[in-house]
């Protein structure tokens, strides 16, 4: 069976497990994911977001309450926890980072993602699960000579706390520490980073960490958005056509627009993290695969 296909059927039985409430089974799920070969990023991209996309869309219809969404997550963020306990990261990289939600933002559980990312990447990273004040998060990142600040902002309404939380940094430790903003609060909108105070913007963990070494100096073959879109569209159109796929057959299997998936593959339309799942699991390609930029992602 290959990988896309062991990862489909990880998917299924992870996101039955999270609706039941089943701790044991979810683990069960993960646990044999890894020993059929499945790398851990791919269960990141292709098993915990798309659970959790999946969790609101339920949740939206009425089909969970929120006590059974609560439970879901902190499922989640256990089995997280397990996979935390068995990474093999790279050697160290003598950077260190913090990753925290922005003030007043109740989800975490993409910056947890995100810090996972980096510490399987080697850096020494600090994890902060709940938003912290402006200032005081400015105070602590001179004290601990910290080199990226990762905020995480899953609702919109989120951001001005982002922009206050980038401007007290600045005003406190000038250029030294660098700011990534990411989060679910970016699908849609056309903010810049300039535009929020920080120096990268990144819509999913995979892209954060491409961003995150660039910032720092650890890649120096930066590329653009346009550059970047491009690349995935031309994945993408190599996938489809070595499946012998239309762009209308790819369309209806992605319950996208076939006018959508030609933007895509000529590098004119961005991707959510959403739409990429959706494209990926019609062309049974890992998420990564799509994803990923020359030297960006730990294989882990």
């Amino acid at each position: 069976m290959d990988s896309e296909a062991i990862l489909a059927e990880t998917r299924e039985q992870y996101g039955q497990a999270l609706v039941a409430g089943e701790l044991s089974l979810a683990r069960a799920a993960i646990e044999t994911a890894l020993s059929r070969g499945v790398e851990r990023v791919d269960i990141y991209l292709d098993v915990f977001v798309p659970a959790q996309i999946r969790l609101g869309e339920l949740w939206r219809q009425g089909m969970i309450n929120v006590a059974q969404e609560h439970l879901a997550t902190s499922i989640t963020i256990d089995v997280m926890n397990s996979l935390r306990q068995g990474m093999k990261p790279q050697a160290g990289l003598g950077m260190r980072a913090v990753v925290t939600p922005v003030e007043g933002e109740p989800h975490w559980i993409g910056a947890r993602m995100i810090a996972d990312f980096l510490a399987m990447d080697g850096w020494d990273v600090d994890f902060l699960w709940t938003g912290t004040p402006a200032k005081d998060l400015a105070e602590y990142v001179q004290r601990r000579n910290i080199d990226l600040v990762a905020l995480s902002a899953t609702q919109t309404e989120s951001l001005p706390n982002a922009r206050a939380a980038a401007e007290a940094i600045r005003e406190r430790n000038g250029s030294a520490a660098k700011i990534l903003l990411g989060g679910r609060a970016l699908d849609g909108t056309d903010l810049d980073a300039r535009s929020q105070g920080c120096d990268a913007v990144a819509g999913d963990a995979l892209q954060a960490l491409t961003e995150a070494r660039q910032l720092v100096g650890l890649t120096r073959d930066r590329i653009s958005l346009e550059e970047q879109l491009a690349l995935m569209g031309q994945r993408i159109r190599e996938a489809r056509s070595n499946l012998s796929m239309t762009q209308q057959a790819l369309g209806e299997a992605s319950g996208l627009d076939r006018t959508y998936i030609s933007l895509v593959e000529r590098g004119k339309q961005n991707l959510t993290i959403g739409a990429a799942l959706k494209i990926a699991h019609a062309l049974d390609v890992p998420v990564s695969v799509l994803l990923e930029r020359p030297n960006s992602a730990p294989r882990r």
